[in-house]
């Protein structure tokens, strides 16, 4: 997905499993990817199928909510 593109309710993350942290895989828009519509999309992200190592990467599932913190910021 793109970075600036409006999120479905629900996205799916790679975690790498050793640090918790977030993953991003790189696309051809020239940016890291993140956010993912499907856990298979997630694992074959990469051409060299590194995300398919299910000991080193977990695939998280989030819900995205958007939430109107003030409507006309100046």
């Amino acid at each position: 997905m793109k970075p600036k593109s409006r999120k479905p309710e629900t996205v799916f993350r790679i975690i790498d499993r050793a640090t918790g942290a977030v993953v991003g895989s790189y696309s051809r828009s020239c940016c890291d990817e993140y956010d993912f519509t499907s856990p298979q999309q997630a694992r074959s992200a990469n051409c060299h199928d590194l995300f398919q190592n299910r000991d080193k990467y977990a695939i998280a599932k989030y819900q995205v909510t958007y939430t109107l913190l003030d409507g006309d910021c100046e």
